[in-house]
């Protein structure tokens, strides 16, 4: 299933431009479609915050630890017992977060500008990164091009305004070959060795220093698993298009060793809150393989003492609260969060903007959550990916606008586990205003005390 994207607001006068290859469309319900994004009209109380000529805070290899070439995992630090993660972890509180889509996963439509796109054909750039490299004029320029928007596009800087901003979580998309290894790859085709190497570094750089630093916690995303769950150019498949994760055994194998790599390498360092096991398989995905490698996982993260996050997710398509609902329940098992992804973009091209809010947001979603949350026994709920884009809604009802972002956040605070948007920014929402980039969404005084009640409300 393919992210797809019409127009990216990026001006206050709605000025617009087209894209692709956007967002799995991952509603409650409904078809993927072309769609336009909300706007917001000028006059709004924007203060304009200009990122980009910040200085950024540059990732030295050499602060790092060398990549390992197996599943041995860093050193213990000693722990901070105040950081927000473990109160996140606990249940006593819950993750209000952002994701940092497009940096170490890209994705063309968030940073279409990047001079690691120069020199990939159109047809080729939508297609994820594994196509963008290999059919690249220069592969090696791409490459290098690619550390210097690693290095570059989230920095420390990032993190301090998110923390400034009052958020205390960040779910980062990472790839199958940030390891820098694949021990199970009996073709010996060594795939992963198309990327840019040296990705774990940044990966690192966050974890042990930067969220350390401004007390924000950390969920890894397995974005893009060896074969690809769903064949979007957000997993970086080898075969465009086509998803072939659970057809291979090998590739459920690699998963598992990277997935295992990460929690070992983090599992005592004070921000590191989790992973999330598989980002949106799709319905090509087996579902039976899908959930016995969750369980495989879980056994094999739990068996070194780790007891970080672990977040599942149902078959894209499956999003609901009759899914997972005896799945990995505690107390056989331990903080096992489950991850919806609600966009209310694709399959509502054709909804009002009454219905949009009054229906599919205030009564649709409303009861969705609210069946989860109503039996006796659940696991968490966690909003791992939405935003406030719409399908080209609310462009002559400014007021209607802030109504739908409202009826949203009501819902999503009562999500268990809490939630993170999509995503923290995308290149070019340095001014103006894009319903994709929550710092540009922040700059909006009205929507910022929406998304923050608790600074407006007693």
């Amino acid at each position: 299933m393919l992210r797809r994207l019409a127009c990216l607001v990026t001006t206050m006068a709605a000025l617009s431009m087209n894209a692709t290859n956007a967002k799995t469309f991952s509603t409650l319900g409904g078809d993927e479609g072309t769609t336009t994004m909300a706007q917001v009209t000028p006059g709004c109380g924007v203060v304009q915050h200009d990122q980009s000529t910040s200085t950024p805070t540059q990732v030295n290899s050499d602060q790092v630890e060398t990549q390992q070439q197996s599943l041995s995992g860093s050193a213990s630090t000693p722990q901070n017992s105040t950081h927000i993660q473990y109160s996140i972890r606990n249940g006593d509180v819950s993750s209000v977060g952002v994701n940092l889509g497009g940096w170490l996963v890209a994705e063309h439509w968030m940073t279409n500008t990047a001079d690691f796109w120069q020199g990939v054909g159109d047809d080729d750039a939508g297609k994820g990164e594994y196509t963008a490299i290999t059919k690249a004029v220069n592969p090696d320029t791409v490459r290098s091009n690619l550390q210097n928007h690693h290095n570059t596009f989230i920095t420390e800087s990032d993190i301090a305004d998110i923390a400034a901003a009052g958020l205390n979580t960040v779910r980062v998309p990472v790839g199958y070959w940030i390891v820098g290894f694949d021990n199970d790859d009996p073709s010996g085709q060594a795939a992963w060795t198309q990327y840019a190497n040296g990705t774990l570094k940044y990966l690192d750089a966050l974890i042990t220093d930067w969220a350390k630093k401004h007390n924000v916690a950390v969920l890894i995303s397995m974005h893009a698993a060896k074969g690809s769950q769903n064949g979007a150019d957000h997993s970086s498949p080898s075969d465009p298009g086509k998803s072939h994760w659970s057809a291979y055994d090998e590739n459920v194998a690699n998963t598992i060793a990277t997935a295992t790599f990460l929690a070992n390498r983090y599992k005592d360092e004070d921000a590191f809150l989790g992973i999330g096991l598989l980002n949106e398989p799709n319905a090509s995905t087996d579902e039976d393989k899908l959930y016995a490698y969750y369980e495989q996982t879980y056994a094999a993260i739990r068996e070194t003492g780790n007891d970080c996050v672990l977040s599942v997710a149902p078959l894209l398509y499956k999003q609901s609260p009759d899914v997972m609902t005896d799945f990995m329940q505690a107390p056989t098992y331990s903080n096992v969060w489950v991850e919806w992804h609600p966009y209310f973009v694709w399959g509502y091209e054709d909804t009002s903007d009454y219905d949009l809010i009054n229906t599919a947001v205030k009564v649709n979603y409303q009861n969705s959550v609210s069946q989860w949350n109503a039996r006796g026994s659940h696991n968490r709920l966690f909003i791992g990916e939405w935003s406030f884009a719409t399908a080209g809604k609310f462009s002559d009802n400014q007021e209607g606008y802030y109504e739908f972002c409202q009826a949203m956040m009501d819902v999503m605070y009562q999500a268990g586990a809490g939630f993170t948007f999509w995503s923290w920014r995308i290149y070019g929402d340095e001014s103006g205003f894009n319903a994709w980039s929550l710092r540009s969404v922040l700059r909006d005084e009205r929507l910022n005390a929406i998304f923050f009640p608790s600074a407006t409300r007693s």
